[in-house]
């Protein structure tokens, strides 16, 4: 494909004088959420009918339940699934964290795979493809989009028989699905998921993806309001802190008129979720009481394992920073030293832990100043964070901290202290506020009124050579000239505001193939790049379209690309005959 001109550019209309924007807003009878977390996954749902009346009339399941004698009932259950030898799924959440200690206490497990918090595997990866593939505990290979796909799969069935129980003729028509994401993910994770759910059995046109810092924003300013009418006014700012097992999403918002939101920087954020305290809690254990011991337990004992993760995650949401924490689990570590001949006293003895870690009555006490040092790490990358996304943003005095991983004691505090001039609300039941505000998200998107970009977006062209500029390494002979190769060609910028439905960029080129054509998609975070090949940048996909082209002539094609919504989205059409092409954003080959 050759690539030609250009024009056009993004909107600029100042985002506070719109009260409405292009996107559609769902009738469906119910808009029914997911929320897929790194740790824990859930649902929540409510009809079109109870949203006008009372938006906040919102259904979750709060009787999840991993039994046991630390037995927790959570309003999530684990992201962990669990299948067969075939290679067929079995079980999600706490029955399949149950039914896999079953068969590995009988070593029966060998053949079934077995994977925990996959998410963040759609993290920070350089490129994410649509065949990529997942290891489980025990090594064994599994595609990736079968392992999401399944679990989408599995909440989405769950949550349509509470539904269907409520109401027995409602169909699969009747239904708008979201699905959350991290804001701070790349376009490939995104259209990941999007394709999951179309395996997991949603159509692509009764499917959204929710940016979950957003949808908290959304569910916090309409909880705020009913309770006060106040809060939230128009002019009102915040930084809204979403913080899960695997991710920190950061954001500020703008409240506009008629409760409207302006997303005033682009989000930010980083991979200090509270699994790095269940991280930090391992390595801990390692150092305590040998690592070779601290691996026999986890392959020998995995009904013991499995209780001590369940006990230090209720001790993790109770840790408030200074009690001593006492650990029944942890004696069977302790014993398994003993049977090779050392007590945990003796292990210890000239080390920094001795005479703090203590085995007594079946029990091993960690102290308050070791456990606080499992969240050291975290606390600060947050708070540190937090402090640089501030420093652009003073006149913000309103700190909202929603997500599971903010109800921890120790990050309140921490958080609190570091910002004491600032107002720090954390709503009830924050570990739902990703979930319920997505609910609110699917049955009015058009609440988010604009949105700043994260990265610049271009292309690569070649312009004509000129010696005081270009520098020789870029000139190429090409058409009768010497050109400029691997100049961006810039569609939007970084920090830009767009607003979803009505920022469109048009790109014109020419294609003399009879059937199909690329374009390829750079981005960088730089807000002016040069060169598609310096430092930061990327070729993250391409557009994809299928032409309608019977001849060999060459055919002007205009692609309009659309920024703003949660997702990217292009269309094109043949310049002159305006006959529609079919295009596509393709960030996973």
């Amino acid at each position: 494909m050759r690539l030609a001109r250009e024009r056009g550019n993004a909107a600029r209309s100042d985002p506070r004088s719109e009260q409405k924007t292009a996107s559609s807003t769902p009738t469906k009878l119910v808009v029914a959420a997911i929320d897929f977390g790194t740790t824990y996954s859930g649902y929540a749902s409510s009809f079109l009918s109870d949203f006008k009346n009372d938006p906040l009339k919102i259904y979750t399941n709060t009787a999840w339940n991993s039994g046991g004698g630390e037995g927790l009932v959570t309003d999530k259950t684990p992201t962990t699934i669990l299948f067969d030898p075939n290679g067929d799924f079995h079980s999600f959440g706490y029955e399949a964290e149950d039914k896999y200690t079953e068969l590995a206490e009988d070593d029966e497990h060998e053949d079934w795979y077995y994977f925990s918090r996959f998410k963040m595997k759609l993290h920070g990866q350089k490129k994410i493809r649509r065949d990529m593939k997942l290891k489980d505990e025990q090594g064994h290979n599994m595609p990736a989009m079968k392992v999401f796909s399944e679990a989408i799969k599995y909440l989405k069935t769950t949550l349509l028989e509470s539904l269907r129980q409520k109401i027995t003729d409602i169909k699969d028509t009747d239904i708008h699905w979201v699905i959350t994401v991290p804001a701070i993910w790349d376009d490939g994770a995104k259209q990941f998921m999007r394709e999951a759910g179309k395996e997991a059995g949603i159509p692509d046109n009764q499917l959204a993806l929710a940016l979950e810092p957003e949808a908290a924003a959304i569910y916090c300013k309409a909880i705020s309001v009913k309770r006060d009418g106040s809060s939230f006014e128009p002019g009102t700012r915040f930084i809204l802190v979403d913080l899960g097992g695997g991710t920190a999403d950061i954001t500020i918002h703008e409240v506009g008129e008629s409760g409207t939101l302006i997303e005033l920087s682009p989000p930010s954020g980083g991979p200090w979720g509270g699994t790095k305290v269940d991280d930090a809690f391992d390595n801990l254990l390692k150092n305590v009481f040998g690592e070779l011991v601290v691996s026999s337990f986890t392959q020998k004992n995995k009904t013991d394992e499995l209780d001590l993760r369940r006990e230090f995650e209720l001790k993790k949401r109770k840790f408030a920073g200074k009690d001593k924490m006492i650990f029944k689990g942890l004696s069977t570590i302790s014993k398994m030293l003993e049977e090779n001949g050392q007590t945990l006293e003796q292990t210890l003895s000239g080390t920094i832990y001795e005479g703090h870690v203590m085995h007594k009555r079946d029990k091993v006490h960690i102290p308050g100043t070791l456990m606080s040092k499992l969240f050291q790490d975290v606390k600060t990358k947050i708070i540190q964070h937090m402090r640089e996304v501030l420093t652009q943003h003073s006149n913000v005095n309103i700190i909202l901290m929603v997500g599971g991983f903010s109800e921890s004691k120790v990050i309140k505090t921490a958080v609190t202290e570091a910002f004491p001039h600032k107002t720090v609300i954390i709503p009830e039941e924050a570990r739902l506020a990703v979930v319920k505000g997505a609910v609110m998200y699917g049955h009015n998107n058009s609440v988010i009124i604009s949105r700043s970009m994260p990265f610049t977006y271009g292309i690569s062209v070649a312009v004509p050579f000129d010696v005081n500029k270009h520098p020789e390494s870029k000139k190429m002979y090409k058409g009768g000239n010497y050109k400029c190769e691997d100049n961006f060609k810039v569609f939007i910028r970084a920090g830009d505001t767009v607003i979803p439905g009505q920022t469109t960029i048009q790109h014109v080129c020419n294609s003399s193939t009879v059937s199909s054509a690329n374009v390829e998609i750079y981005r960088t975070r730089s807000k002016d790049p040069i060169y598609t090949d310096e430092p930061g940048c990327a070729k993250i996909g391409k557009i994809e379209l299928i032409l309608n082209n019977t001849s060999a002539e060459i055919t002007p094609i205009q692609i309009t690309m659309s920024f703003g919504s949660t997702e990217l989205s292009v269309q094109a059409k043949e310049k002159g005959t305006n006959n529609a092409i079919v295009a596509k954003f393709n960030f996973l080959y």
